[in-house]
């Protein structure tokens, strides 16, 4: 029977199967008992935090980086690497996941991109600018 300690198996909260042993114990859990969200690049396909990877969206036709990641709309996320960006668009992934029609000029993103894997802090858009004002 399911959820036994005979080796059934139980369904974690995102729905793939965990041995009922681990999922009893706690097993492979955090400590704190939340889950970072994980993220997927649109260009190597690869998985990681929101931390890792960087957010753009298209506002106005343009695909823009969303440093902060609080942009409306939808989003698509790229790990911070020229060669995921390059991937992305011979892929066709951007138009596709951000789910707008046609080629997306990526110039704007490529810089971000760049300045980041140079080490240089992410530059925040006029819009993040806006957001601060308003606090102040």
């Amino acid at each position: 029977m399911i959820g036994e300690a005979g080796g059934g198996v139980d369904s974690s909260p995102i729905g793939s199967p965990v041995p009922s042993d681990a999922a009893a114990s706690g097993a492979g859990a955090p400590s704190r008992g939340r889950r970072t969200p994980v993220r997927t690049c649109v260009g190597c396909r690869g998985q990681g935090g929101r931390s890792d990877l960087v957010r753009v969206v298209v506002v106005q036709g343009l695909l823009v980086p969303d440093p902060r990641a609080r942009a409306a709309g939808r989003g698509a996320w790229l790990h911070p690497d020229p060669a995921c960006l390059d991937l992305a668009e011979r892929r066709r992934a951007m138009p596709r996941a951000l789910r707008v029609p046609g080629p997306l000029d990526a110039t704007a993103v490529r810089a971000e991109i760049e300045r980041r894997a140079a080490g240089a802090p992410a530059v925040s858009s006029e819009h993040d600018q806006n957001d601060q004002n308003d606090q102040h």
